[in-house]
């Protein structure tokens, strides 16, 4: 036990401050929380804190400790999913725009045939699939992440939920950036059609909405924090 320490202890307790703001005093000076208390049961108490019993061959204690890594990758997973699902039917819903904004003002010079217009109704039924199937997932998911922040704060400081919430921001505005350096070289050049000027603003949309959304959660949570 640390003679500084009891020393600064007892001082403190003649100059009539009470164990607790003696506690977060040592605790903001970097002492640990076991070195503090074991300095307050000594001068209190005459039978010193007792070790606890560690049973051979018992599997608690190590259970207790490994605790935290099976929820740790159980966040790691539903954040992943999440995320990844967000990444998917976003980028789908963006290429059905396309897809239908090709379809509806089709290109003068293109001649799309029967196969062509064939293999353009396979992409959308496959670009609306993914999104009937993936969006409802993402919804159900980040429903769940939301709850599980308001429940416990702590969980809005995990690694992952940082990093991958802040990569998504990354490359929503690598996305955005690219979208509008698009947008006017189309201008300068002197191309900028209906059907290109469509295709920027539904990219625009997309890609804000989810960069803004995700901006002010993870703002609101970092206030939740202070």
């Amino acid at each position: 036990m640390d003679e500084n320490l009891i020393q600064f202890v007892d001082h403190a307790r003649d100059k009539g401050l009470d164990h607790e703001t003696i506690r977060r005093l040592l605790m903001a000076a970097g002492w640990k929380d076991k070195d503090i208390a074991d300095v307050f049961c000594s001068r209190d108490l005459e039978l010193p804190i007792p070790k606890p019993t560690v049973v051979v061959g018992s599997a608690r204690p190590r259970a207790r400790q490994g605790s935290v890594w099976p929820r740790r990758a159980r966040d790691a997973f539903f954040h992943l999913l999440a995320f990844g699902s967000l990444s998917t039917w976003s980028t789908s819903l963006v290429l059905l725009f396309f897809t239908y904004i090709d379809f509806a003002l089709p290109d003068p010079a293109w001649r799309i045939s029967q196969s062509g217009l064939t293999e353009i109704l396979s992409i959308v039924r496959a670009e609306l699939a993914i999104v009937i199937v993936v969006f409802p997932v993402f919804l159900i998911l980040w429903h769940f992440l939301l709850r599980e922040v308001r429940r416990d704060v702590e969980k809005a400081k995990g690694a992952i939920r940082r990093w991958l919430g802040y990569l998504a921001i990354f490359v929503g505005a690598l996305t955005l950036s690219g979208d509008v350096i698009a947008l006017i070289y189309l201008l300068l050049e002197g191309q900028l059609t209906l059907r290109l000027l469509l295709k920027v603003a539904v990219l625009f949309l997309i890609a804000g909405s989810l960069v803004l959304y995700l901006a002010l959660t993870l703002r609101s949570e970092m206030e939740t924090e202070a």
